[in-house]
């Protein structure tokens, strides 16, 4: 889904882009409309090659990345867990399986947690980690 937005924002502000371009720039209003397209589109592009790239991290970090358990230390509620926003902050040390460096970290999760019988405090879950960086983790009940 987050290719597809990417996709989406970078076609999209492409196209504000060059609506810019087509403007008769005389007026003094169009100049300032085709300056507000021109800075919208910039953002939207820059946000849909976001999405693009956190897509392929995520794929990479599927294929590559290290399964390990991690120990839930904190779940903490969101204040904006609407719509597509996560409701949960997940708070996790886990021990690099190479380096042995303890590692906390966090991870987001959409859902109720009383309902997940592996999300309680002081449980241990599985992650992926990337092995790049290794504060970049995903659940990986979540994939």
């Amino acid at each position: 889904m987050k290719l597809l937005i990417g996709i989406a924002c970078v076609a999209f502000g492409l196209g504000l882009f060059i609506l810019c371009f087509l403007l008769n720039f005389d007026m003094i209003s169009y100049q300032i409309l085709g300056l507000f397209l021109l800075i919208i589109s910039l953002a939207i592009i820059h946000l849909g090659f976001k999405f693009i790239f956190d897509y392929r991290n995520y794929i990479r970090l599927v294929k590559q990345g290290l399964k390990v358990k991690a120990q839930v230390i904190d779940i903490k509620r969101t204040l904006l867990g609407e719509n597509n926003l996560p409701d949960y902050v997940v708070e996790v040390l886990y021990t690099h399986p190479s380096n042995k460096k303890v590692y906390y970290s966090e991870f987001e999760y959409s859902g109720d947690v009383f309902n997940n019988e592996d999300l309680k405090k002081g449980h241990e879950v599985d992650i992926l980690i990337d092995p790049e960086n290794p504060n970049n983790i995903f659940y990986s009940n979540m994939i």
